[in-house]
């Protein structure tokens, strides 16, 4: 059985689809197939013209094979009352972007659902994203069986539970938000989980990462190919 990986392009969104689908088409170009794209659904202030377009560049991604997956709501967290102290602590380390973390069960699925009907207007499509991925991977203790729940993949920094319930050991490079002088040892390590014989590791990019390190992240997919591995999607797990 093959070796695989997971290609993620997070933040994808009615505020950056401009900027960010020439990428996209660059990094298929690059592996040579589409791959996952986290999409954040809220477009509650953008123009009638914005939303269009985002939902014209959505429809072509779809169609062109890439996998479109459920990132968060808004990708912004909001006071809670239902936050725990170490929600409130996920927040600040994000720089409020820790959408699902610490939340209490109902202030939870509130949000879940709130993602979900906005995925469900976005695309004027009764069914659900083939995963969903909480914004920077903070959650709560009953997010992943409310994801499950709606038979959708969950992930989180380490692992990946698909919605037949299995669970993936499932190593992540990401290099968003990290100061300069971690980023080469970030790098690295993505070569080594990438080389490793087990597990499936990911690389999660994001729209910060272009273009200032953008070469460095093609050497990083090359050496994914170049290491044996084939790259796979949410659904095909």
């Amino acid at each position: 059985m093959a070796r695989k990986f997971l290609l993620c392009f997070h933040d994808f969104s009615v505020w950056n689809y401009r900027k960010v689908t020439p990428i996209l088409e660059e990094l298929r170009d690059l592996t040579g197939h589409p791959f996952s794209v986290l999409v954040i659904p809220e477009t509650e202030k953008a123009s009638p013209e914005a939303v269009e377009g985002f939902r014209e560049a959505l429809g072509k991604l779809k169609a062109e094979g890439f996998e479109l997956a459920l990132h968060g709501y808004k990708h912004k967290a909001e006071f809670s009352q239902g936050r725990s102290y170490m929600g409130i602590i996920g927040m600040n380390l994000t720089h409020g972007e820790a959408e699902f973390a610490g939340l209490s069960e109902y202030e939870s699925s509130r949000l879940l659902h709130a993602g979900i009907a906005a995925w469900k207007e976005l695309f004027d499509e009764p069914e659900r994203p083939v995963a969903f991925i909480p914004p920077t991977w903070y959650s709560n203790k009953f997010l992943p069986s409310q994801v499950h729940a709606e038979k959708m993949l969950y992930e989180d920094r380490f692992s990946l539970l698909s919605a037949k319930g299995k669970r993936y050991v499932s190593p992540v490079a990401s290099f968003a938000g990290i100061l300069d002088f971690l980023v080469k040892p970030a790098f690295k390590f993505g070569e080594f989980v990438l080389k490793l014989p087990v597990g499936l590791p990911r690389i999660a990019l994001h729209p910060v990462d272009f273009p200032e390190r953008g070469a460095a992240v093609h050497d990083l997919i090359r050496t994914a190919l170049h290491s044996g591995r084939q790259l796979t999607l949410y659904r095909e797990l």
